[in-house]
């Protein structure tokens, strides 16, 4: 069943607020009274849809996942695949419709849970498939590989969150692809 329209909107604000907060301080510091203070809502409302403040980050971040995991299984690697372009963008999407919390959740107060679940989200969804279809002969390297790819995705997505998203998905989606797939020749 889906939620009503006046539900969205209020989650969405608490949303907002929570994100706000976070550009602040650590979640373990953010309280209840703060998030329907910001939001303009009474805490009963906040209770109506959350036992607290880490459960309120808990389901907002595993919508997040649930859309992330549709997008990357969506997309099987493919022999000779020369292209990340649709579901990079779809990503790219996904995260500036959670810009707030995302930016948040990567940065100086973020999770690093989160994070390692990005990168083992990724990792299972996305580079093992890879691995196995281009035969990586060293283990040690392919390994180094995926470190230093994931790494750099999180730092661009970060600096790109940080600096306002003034690309659009579209184009942010084209950067990450060339920096994956050429490296530094994409520049040159």
């Amino acid at each position: 069943m889906a939620e009503d329209r006046r539900i969205r909107r209020t989650k969405k604000r608490m949303t907002a607020a929570l994100g706000t907060l976070l550009l602040e301080k650590p979640l373990k510091n953010i309280t209840v009274r703060e998030i329907a203070a910001l939001a303009d809502i009474n805490r009963g409302t906040f209770y109506l849809h959350y036992k607290d403040v880490y459960d309120m980050a808990d389901q907002i971040l595993n919508e997040v996942f649930v859309k992330f995991n549709e997008i990357v299984s969506a997309y099987e690697p493919k022999k000779n695949a020369d292209t990340l372009f649709p579901m990079l963008v779809e990503i790219f999407s996904l995260l500036a419709e959670n810009a707030d919390l995302t930016r948040c959740m990567i940065g100086k107060n973020g999770d690093a849970a989160f994070v390692d679940k990005l990168k083992n989200t990724i990792h299972e969804k996305c580079f093992l498939h890879l691995q196995d279809l281009f035969h990586f002969e060293n283990e040690d390297e392919w390994d180094y590989f995926y470190n230093f790819i994931i790494s750099g995705c999180i730092g661009l997505i970060g600096a790109w969150l940080e600096g306002g998203q003034k690309e659009t998905p579209q184009q942010m989606a084209a950067l990450a692809e060339k920096m994956i797939l050429k490296g530094i020749g994409a520049f040159t």
